[in-house]
């Protein structure tokens, strides 16, 4: 089984022994839920970084004549076998992985968040929508439209729309996230996508405040396929999520109402 957070970013903020061991502590969680047999177990954060984040480029230029490099005092990196993904695991813990695979968050010139998966190459921000997906498929990744709070509403909503209905499964996905609140209804969006066919990848998708590393690996999907186990992990899921065949089978909780709202509280006071 694979177990996919597919929106992770890992800002300065972020204490990286913290964010590391609550993404394995959660995913060992959530597999000992779901795991119905004791087959062989894969655990993947797909980065979303935006234009001032790189933490993947800096690690991966960090990786030694080994390709493998020291992360924290309790986390190392080796190289994984293809450039779009790194593998990490804990120094005492060697045998437990998690496969981190590059990705950019882009926005578009109408103010509409993309998220390319399996991309290392920045993408240029303030193209259209149209073109920025378009970008994310040339470079071999994924494109993701994500929500945001309020973020869908008005003449964005309506533009997100006509691009869906003109787009096959495996062409386009939507993507949500730990930090919609409870409270908050269904986006008829993702509506939409299941009409018409269109698949939505969960996320946990933290903010830029130190508590949010701990949410990192608490909320995504995981797929009933093998592991990520041979020489192109990268490879091997990005070709299970373009299947017409694919399942998502979701994980995780929305975000408890009260916390939604301080959170919120907290990042305008950084603003």
């Amino acid at each position: 089984m694979i177990f996919v957070d597919s929106h992770v970013h890992i800002y300065d903020c972020f204490d990286l022994d913290l964010l590391l061991d609550s993404a394995l502590s959660n995913f060992q969680k959530v597999a000992e839920q779901h795991r119905t047999a004791q087959n062989p177990l894969s655990y993947v954060l797909l980065l979303t970084e935006g234009k001032t984040e790189s933490w993947f480029q800096t690690l991966s230029a960090t990786l030694d004549a080994n390709r493998q490099c020291k992360i924290t005092e309790r986390w190392s990196a080796v190289d994984s076998g293809d450039v779009e993904s790194l593998t990490v695991y804990r120094n005492d813990v060697p045998e437990e992985e998690i496969h981190v695979v590059a990705g950019r968050q882009v926005v578009t010139v109408e103010n509409i968040e993309v998220l390319a998966l399996f991309v290392k190459q920045g993408i240029t921000n303030g193209l259209s929508l149209h073109e920025t997906v378009d970008r994310v498929k040339e470079l071999g990744g994924i494109p993701v439209l994500p929500w945001g709070a309020g973020k869908w509403f008005g003449k964005r909503g309506k533009i997100i729309k006509k691009l869906l209905v003109n787009h096959k499964k495996g062409n386009l996905f939507l993507g949500d996230n730990g930090g919609r609140p409870r409270f908050w209804p269904t986006p008829n969006l993702f509506s939409l996508a299941e009409k018409t066919g269109l698949v939505v990848l969960p996320g946990s998708d933290p903010l830029p405040l130190p508590s949010e590393a701990l949410r990192v690996g608490h909320f995504g999907f995981y797929l009933h396929e093998n592991s990520l186990d041979g020489d192109s992990p990268t490879k091997c899921l990005k070709k299970a999520l373009l299947s017409t065949e694919v399942t998502i089978s979701p994980f995780g909780c929305l975000q408890e109402n009260r916390l939604f709202f301080l959170n919120q509280f907290r990042l305008r006071r950084l603003s």
